[in-house]
């Protein structure tokens, strides 16, 4: 206004001052304010903390070294004995002296350990225990190269106590049930063959009483040939009578012995269980030898 009212007043040639009618201010009117949606902020997330996955390390595979193919030694030839003998002692040392520790077979083999001064023994291993020993050289076939055995020299055993001999009483022998009460009688005859005449009897008075049961066995050479049958409760006669015959006796046991040859014979009674009752008769055959009917009468001695 001061700026308007110092223009109006240069601007005036006649020395009047015309004064400029005050405005009426006029009302300006406002604007008509509309409402506005409120808008309402939306919250800000907050983000949360992200997962980060650790890192599983990775596996490194270790190379496998290849295979390198190793040339096998050839084997190294070790000394060993085969076994000659069917059954051999092994001994603690190289001696008979020694004790017995084992023994080994025919066809068995052993490695060499060692050997005596001598080189007649030798040293083997292993028996069944794991347990060395010593076994003579002729009784080994020994194979394979022996500059490796090591000579070993072993002490020499203490001599073992000689073992008390105590003697151990027999066993009584029961008495025989029968002797001889009649004989041998040995008689001559054209037969190639041996007849045995035997009476098997108790009693002395009269021809006796026969015992039955009992059997006549022979031996040949030591060796039992043949054995009778039992003993008959009665006697009978060994020719008919008349006086040609000179053999004629009583018996109840004949026992006939084919193509005798030469040979020694035995003759006994026996039980039932095989057991000898009576003294042996002994004889002998060969060419030319007629006396070949024998006559025994074996007498029971209760």
């Amino acid at each position: 206004m001061l700026l308007l009212l110092g223009l109006t007043l240069g601007c005036t040639s006649v020395g009047r001052m015309v004064v400029a009618p005050t405005p009426t201010p006029t009302a300006t009117p406002l604007p008509t304010l509309r409402p506005t949606n409120t808008v309402t902020p939306t919250p800000t997330i907050t983000p949360t903390a992200t997962f980060t996955p650790t890192p599983i390390p990775t596996v490194t595979p270790t190379p496998v070294p290849s295979a390198t193919a190793t040339a096998t030694p050839s084997p190294v030839p070790v000394a060993h004995a085969s076994v000659l003998n069917p059954s051999v002692n092994v001994r603690s040392g190289p001696a008979i002296s020694f004790a017995r520790v084992g023994e080994v077979h025919q066809g068995e083999s052993y490695g060499i350990i060692g050997a005596n001064p001598a080189g007649d023994w030798w040293q083997i291993c292993c028996l069944d225990d794991n347990q060395s020993g010593w076994v003579r050289g002729d009784l080994l076939e020994i194979r394979g190269p022996l500059g490796d055995v090591p000579v070993v020299n072993p002490h020499t055993p203490t001599p073992r106590p000689a073992a008390t001999f105590t003697p151990i009483p027999p066993t009584p022998t029961p008495p025989l049930l029968f002797y001889r009460g009649i004989g041998p009688i040995f008689m001559p005859t054209n037969n190639e063959w041996v007849t045995l005449w035997v009476k098997v009897y108790r009693g002395t008075s009269g021809d006796g009483e026969p015992m039955p049961g009992w059997r006549l066995q022979v031996k040949r050479n030591g060796a039992v040939a043949v054995t009778s049958e039992p003993s008959a409760n009665v006697f009978q006669y060994s020719a008919p009578p008349g006086q040609e015959y000179g053999n004629r006796q009583l018996y109840n046991i004949k026992l006939e012995i084919m193509n005798p040859d030469t040979a020694t014979w035995e003759a006994y009674l026996i039980d039932a269980a095989g057991v000898r009752q009576s003294p042996p008769v002994t004889f002998t055959t060969q060419q030319g030898n007629q006396r070949r009917e024998i006559y025994v009468g074996f007498l029971a001695a209760q």
